[in-house]
């Protein structure tokens, strides 16, 4: 009996003194809206936090401690989606995962759910866009085209000679 295993799970190792696999598995498009709306709700709440205009170099100190709450806040969320832990798996997790192996996941993560979907996306419309040109022909006017016009005139032309 063949297994059929999704080729988008990973294993990953985690552990500080000793190492032990766990499978990411991707998001379905339900967890994914999911994941989506508490992202979008952090992302409002700290917009509603800073002032209005481009993000200065200054602001990058506060948008990362920022970021590092949203994954704190919101890990044990995601990790119940992409792994098969539970809460009390989870508390043991954060004891035995180092900052290295959790960026891996989170790259892992983002990666096999948001990065190449959104690649494949992208691909797509570049195809579409070269079958249905969004660009419109120009109507050929009346000025464009050359004289037909005969210089004799049609009288002359079909008369007799004699």
């Amino acid at each position: 009996m063949t297994d059929n295993l999704n080729p988008q799970i990973r294993e990953i190792e985690i552990g500080v003194r000793s190492l032990r696999k766990i499978t990411i598995y991707p998001m379905s498009m339900a967890d994914q809206k999911r994941f989506g709306k508490v992202f979008q709700k952090i992302v409002e709440e700290y917009l509603s936090q800073t002032p209005e205009g481009p993000m200065k170099q200054d602001d990058l100190i506060p948008f990362a401690q920022f970021l590092l709450r949203l994954i704190g806040d919101n890990i044990k969320e995601v990790l119940k989606i992409v792994t098969d832990m539970r809460d009390k798996e989870l508390d043991m997790f954060f004891d035995e995962v180092t900052n290295s192996q959790m960026s891996e996941i989170i790259v892992a993560v983002f990666e096999e759910n948001f990065d190449k979907p959104s690649k494949n996306l992208m691909s797509l419309f570049e195809i579409v866009k070269q079958l249905f040109p969004l660009e419109r022909l120009s109507q050929l006017s009346s000025n464009d085209t050359a004289n037909m016009t005969s210089p004799t005139s049609t009288s002359e032309a079909t008369g007799t000679e004699g």
